[in-house]
């Protein structure tokens, strides 16, 4: 758990006393978070940090507070945590109102009224300092059909702290030539289910030691794969590999997509999920249904995990599996910066198999958007979804790291 601090601000009106009382279940509450108080705010600055407004006639030291915060962590969004006595959530308002102002992001708690909130919020700025100093490694050039899904590199940097690592694809084609098939045999027999696995199994699988090593190598958390080139030099897919790191906690996003693959990297860090990246291929504004396929997938994302070819190319080994119904919910990041976003939640319709689409396919009935906007602003090729109803959790945090949308 990365750790939190805090900074209670209180008017010289009351005591240190009063103080203590008014506050203790404030504290208690960051406490069981793994807070702890501060009265230096540029301290720890790979710690989140919040600020207790304990009463009212404290603007002025919150801003103050702020203000020397962001002399070491100049992007980092405030929370104001109030509560329902002497006249805490009055300055919180003001405070936040004048933030605003000057262009700051930022979130008031009620922490009395419902814990839950507290503990979200605190989330939120963890996986924003998760976020933040990541390496995603650009495993090869992203693919050339990829025209609107890579952000500048500056850009990305600047807003979202993730440093883009470029690795040469050489790297993990080198290594997979040179991988021992016994070390490739534990991912194969784990895909193959119950049977022994065959050979196109094993050299598929073949591709996860070697994607892990490069990823040590270049000491990056997440990385995003030019996939198609292992069919061209290798005869095989990365379909399984990227399927076993996803499974595993290492974000892996498919065709070199920066956009789709920092989504991944959201949903691993805000919501301790494995995500599946997908293709919108048909949408049916009436329906308000659109119809995703992929040929990989993490397998703990869906059941009766099938075996096919890869669909393009008919190489290798693409995975068709079958997600069980219910709420999932559908993510789309674009722009340069990767400033804008569409989330949705949406609700599983049927599994598919059809021969002509990707082996992985489910069509689903979004709930807060339209279909058509896929089609009539659409931010890109592929849709990343998680399973589970998230759309208002994901907004908030994108509210609090970014502003109103």
């Amino acid at each position: 758990m990365t750790g939190l601090r805090y900074t209670v601000v209180a008017s010289p009106l009351h005591d240190a006393a009063a103080i203590d009382r008014i506050t203790s279940p404030v504290r208690a509450a960051l406490d069981g978070l793994g807070g702890a108080p501060t009265d230096d705010p540029t301290a720890q600055p790979a710690s989140p940090h919040v600020v207790v407004m304990a009463t009212g006639g404290t603007e002025r030291a919150a801003l103050d507070v702020v203000a020397r915060r962001h002399l070491v962590v100049p992007w980092e969004p405030v929370v104001l945590v109030a509560h329902g006595v002497h006249n805490s959530l009055p300055a919180a308002l003001e405070t936040l109102a004048s933030l605003r102002q000057s262009g700051v992001h930022g979130r008031i708690v009620p922490a009395d009224t419902d814990p839950e909130l507290l503990a979200a919020a605190v989330e939120d700025l963890r996986s924003l300092h998760r976020l933040r100093g990541s390496r995603l490694g650009l495993v090869g050039e992203p693919s050339e059909w990829l025209v609107a899904s890579v952000p500048m590199r500056e850009r990305l940097l600047d807003r979202w702290g993730i440093e883009l690592v470029d690795v040469d694809i050489e790297e993990p084609i080198r290594r997979h030539r040179a991988t021992d098939p016994d070390d490739a045999r534990p991912v194969a027999i784990r895909f193959a289910g119950h049977g022994s696995p065959d050979d196109e199994t094993v050299t598929a699988a073949a591709l996860h030691p070697a994607l892990v090593a490069t990823l040590a190598e270049h000491q990056v958390d997440a990385v995003a794969v030019r996939c198609f080139d292992f069919i061209t030099d290798l005869a095989t897919s990365g379909c399984v590999a990227l399927a076993e790191l996803n499974d595993t906690g290492v974000v892996a996003g498919c065709e070199g997509d920066v956009a789709s693959t920092v989504s991944m990297m959201i949903a691993r860090e805000l919501l301790e999920q494995p995500a599946w990246v997908a293709n919108p291929a048909q949408v049916d504004g009436d329906a308000n249904t659109v119809l995703l396929a992929h040929c990989t997938v993490a397998p703990s994302m869906v059941h009766d995990l099938e075996l096919h070819t890869h669909f393009e190319s008919g190489l290798g080994i693409g995975l068709r599996g079958t997600f069980e119904p219910g709420w999932v919910t559908l993510m789309r990041l674009g722009g340069a910066a990767l400033e804008r976003h569409w989330f949705t939640d949406a609700e599983i319709v049927e599994t598919g198999s059809s021969p002509d689409l990707c082996r992985t396919q489910v069509t689903v009935r979004l709930a807060d958007q339209p279909a058509s906007s896929l089609l009539e602003d659409p931010l890109g090729n592929h849709v990343v979804m998680v399973l589970g109803r998230h759309r208002d959790r994901l907004e908030r945090w994108w509210q609090l790291a970014f502003g109103p949308s």
